[in-house]
Parts: structure tokens; C-alpha cells; sequence
């Protein structure tokens, strides 16, 4: 299942990381939702929805519920992901920038990698 979205987070990040996990945990929140939708049409998904996130830090700190010094301006409200987690719901999976399909709508590419991740998508051009 695909859902796509745009908006403006309603969160300022003060690190990169911060900004990560604030669209990881969008991310989820979506993926939750989805998944109850399926739940409630008699389509319940038995296995773990998979998050890919292009930032190594953020997935380390979604994983370990040690306080780390780096963390502690972050909302707390941000922290349900480790417990979706430890549920088996979600799972925050590694996937480096140049394989980030969803840049097709955030970023301008060069044509050959535009080309590339819209045939991905299956979406033709012209």
C-alpha cells in the first residue's frame, strides 16, 4: 500500500536527526492507520509494516529507550514509535538516500534518477 503526503511539520527540528524522526513518526502514524482500516475491513495485516528511513541515528534512537543527551529536546509525544516497535507493528528499516523512492516528490534529480525511481513507482512518461 502507498499513501503519499505534504505538509508542513508542525514541529521545528532543531537537528536533522530530530527532522528524521519526526517524519518517521508521520510515517507511522499513517502506517498505524492504514493498518486499522485493513483491521476493520476483515484484512488484518499479520506481519510488520516496514518504515524505510535514510538516517542510521534516528533508527538507533527509535530502537534504544536508554535517555540519550542528544534526545532530551525532543517532544515526548515522539517516543510512541519505540512502542509500536516493541509491538511488532512497525519496523524502522535502513534505506540509504539514493534508493529513497519518495524523492521523486520532495527533490529535484538528475533525469536518470527520476527516470529510474518513477518506473520503480510505475508511473510512464510520455
Amino acid at each position: 500500500m502507498f499513501y503519499w503526503s505534504s505538509k508542513k511539520q508542525e514541529i521545528v527540528a532543531q537537528s536533522t536527526v530530530e527532522a528524521k524522526f519526526i517524519v518517521a513518526t508521520a510515517a507511522v502514524n499513517q502506517a498505524l492507520w492504514l493498518r486499522k482500516i485493513l483491521f476493520d475491513l476483515n484484512l488484518e495485516q499479520k506481519q510488520s509494516t516496514e518504515i524505510h528511513v535514510d538516517n542510521q541515528v534516528a533508527i538507533a534512537i527509535s530502537n534504544n529507550p536508554v535517555f540519550h543527551g542528544k534526545t532530551k529536546h525532543f517532544n515526548i509525544k515522539l517516543f510512541f514509535v519505540r512502542e509500536v516497535q516493541k509491538n511488532g507493528d512497525i519496523i524502522l528499516c535502513y534505506c540509504k538516500s539514493d534508493n529513497q523512492i519518495a524523492y521523486v516528490f520532495t527533490k529535484p534529480l538528475p533525469v536518470s534518477k527520476f527516470e529510474d525511481f518513477t518506473a520503480k513507482l510505475g508511473v510512464c512518461s510520455i
